[in-house]
């Protein structure tokens, strides 16, 4: 699973290093990163670069926007200008493996990652994808000689052994409701939801992380809490922890029209959309990456009625190059004899 540091530089690891602008300007170009309004992001970031050109967790958060917009040949120049500047920050070296890596240009790739490790020695993330990268290239070179000479079972046996290795999941269940509750399938959307703001205390930088290519994950079971309100209400609770984990698999599964039919009819989108821009916007953040890994835990139901609940969890969400982790709030209708998602709020953990 080759981990992308697509996130925001924390404050922490940059306070010795730069003057910080108010955070309120920076979390609001990062929220549009996250809703994917890129032009928009890097507008805002370009203003508060003007004020202040050196500022590396602007300039990291620019190499975002360009990575996640496509611009490929721009976030390299970014993040290679930032190790030119900052050599002792390693994020920008593993941004920059992974896209060296992703055009099939694995030597940088090798280079850019052992030089982050020098800097960082106990830069996990980076031993991670250096270990990933010695394995895509075995499995190259095992294919190679493949090619060369189709009775070589040994090179046959050890890249299938790679292949597995690097397998998408097939699906990702969010939250696993009681076993009398089925799981279908629905697709919910990446990007939409909010990043954590909050790095983990043993990685330096960086407040969200993505893969190039996952690993197969289960997840346990997330627990079902309800108001002790009666059995109604229990099975009310635990109907919901179903749709739930249905709405995941199939956001998981890239299923587009499974995903938008979780939605109630009059559900009501957020960053003042219509629901047509949003059913377009979903449509194609759903099907784009080429993959999507989502998983709920810490699952709590609150059935206010026999029509209306809430849901409260978290989610985890990965894709190629983006992942992130949020608390999301769904508030729930009964239409059509079914739990239907009528709003939909992401906050940061």
């Amino acid at each position: 699973m080759f981990r992308n540091r697509v996130a925001a530089v924390m404050a922490g690891a940059l306070l010795g290093v730069l003057p910080m602008l108010a955070l309120a300007d920076r979390e609001a170009a990062q929220e549009l990163i996250i809703q994917g309004r890129f032009d928009e992001a890097l507008r805002e970031i370009n203003t508060l670069l003007a004020a202040s050109p050196d500022d590396a967790e602007l300039r990291f958060l620019k190499g975002i926007a360009y990575a996640e917009q496509g611009e490929d040949d721009l976030a390299i120049e970014v993040f290679a200008g930032l190790t030119q500047d900052y050599p002792e920050l390693p994020e920008p070296y593993n941004n920059l493996a992974v896209l060296f890596a992703q055009r099939g240009d694995y030597d940088k790739a090798r280079e850019s990652l052992l030089a982050a490790i020098q800097t960082h020695p106990s830069y996990s993330t980076a031993h991670e994808n250096l270990g990933d990268l010695y394995a895509k290239m075995a499995g190259n070179s095992y294919n190679r000689a493949l090619q060369e000479n189709q009775s070589n079972d040994s090179a046959r046996v050890k890249l299938a052994k790679m292949n597995t290795l690097f397998a998408p999941p097939s699906q990702a269940v969010a939250a696993t409701p009681p076993p009398a509750t089925s799981v279908a399938a629905a697709t919910p959307t990446p990007q939409q939801e909010t990043v954590s703001q909050q790095p983990p205390a043993t990685e330096p930088a960086v407040a969200q992380q993505a893969a190039v290519t996952p690993d197969p994950v289960s997840e346990p079971p997330a627990s079902v809490q309800s108001e002790p309100s009666g059995a109604n209400m229990q099975a009310a609770a635990n109907e919901i922890a179903g749709t739930i984990g249905s709405w995941s698999s199939a956001w998981s599964s890239q299923d587009v029209e499974a995903y938008l039919s979780f939605y109630a009819s009059d559900f009501r989108p957020t960053r003042g959309l219509s629901r047509s821009a949003w059913v377009a916007q979903r449509r194609e953040r759903v099907a784009r990456p080429q993959f999507i890994r989502v998983t709920v835990t810490d699952l709590f139901v609150d059935v206010s009625s026999a029509n209306t609940a809430r849901a409260v969890f978290k989610q985890d969400y990965a894709s190629p190059g983006y992942e992130d982790s949020v608390i999301k709030t769904l508030n729930l209708t009964r239409e059509g004899g079914a739990w239907k998602i009528q709003r939909e709020v992401s906050r940061a953990p």
